[in-house]
């Protein structure tokens, strides 16, 4: 399975985004520059393969309505959706 620090290189490969620089985004406590990271972690890494990277908060913040309303195809919108409510509501 591949590492968190993996994950982070893999899917921004197309930004100028070191991980560390990612990782100083996640820290931080506004959600709005988590989206573009969050986005890409949604809808590039498998679900179980999350739970095992990220932390609980930062599971309940990747599910939140913020973020799982721009996650694109719409089939893919819902399925985390049901996944928010059945864990956290």
């Amino acid at each position: 399975m591949e590492t968190r620090e993996e994950i982070l290189k893999r899917i921004n490969w197309d930004y100028n985004y070191s991980v560390a620089d990612q990782e100083k985004i996640l820290a931080g406590k506004n959600l709005q520059p988590k989206i573009h990271i969050y986005l890409k972690l949604l809808q590039s890494v498998r679900w179980y393969t999350l739970k095992s990277i990220l932390s609980e908060a930062e599971l309940k913040e990747i599910l939140s309505s913020e973020v799982v309303n721009r996650v694109f195809p719409a089939a893919m919108k819902i399925n985390y959706d049901y996944a928010r409510r059945i864990l956290y509501e």
